[in-house]
């Protein structure tokens, strides 16, 4: 566990410090047209809706650097001087407004039984 935290003084330091830290540069494609008003019936029902319409965001780059550096891809968490995390499909149901509870929405695709593929996951 110890070489998996580095001791070096961490970017979120300098910038909770106002000091000077080197963050990584952002680039969001626009995220084009609303979806179309036929579709968003369908959307309202699977509880999609709201998720639909998010056409703008802020990104926090500062915050995005440290949990970079922070991240370990030998055990795909979050290390901290706390502890560890990982983001849980409850995150990101609670920040973007989503239901998880019920059955799994999936498309068309070449799977023979995505119902059984998705209960697996």
């Amino acid at each position: 566990m110890a070489s998996l935290i580095s001791i070096v003084p961490h970017i979120s330091d300098a910038a909770n410090n106002m000091g000077s830290y080197r963050v990584l540069r952002g680039r969001v494609n626009g995220l084009g047209n609303p979806p179309d008003e036929r579709l968003m019936p369908y959307l309202e029902q699977a509880g999609l809706g709201s998720a639909a319409l998010i056409r703008t965001f802020d990104l926090r780059y500062d915050l995005i650097s440290a949990l970079v550096e922070r991240w370990r891809p030998e055990t795909y968490t979050f290390h901290f001087p706390c502890g560890e995390c990982t983001v849980t499909l409850e995150d990101v149901a609670v920040q973007l407004g989503l239901p998880i509870d019920g059955s799994p929405v999936t498309g068309v695709s070449a799977i023979a039984d995505p119902f059984t593929l998705c209960q697996s996951y």
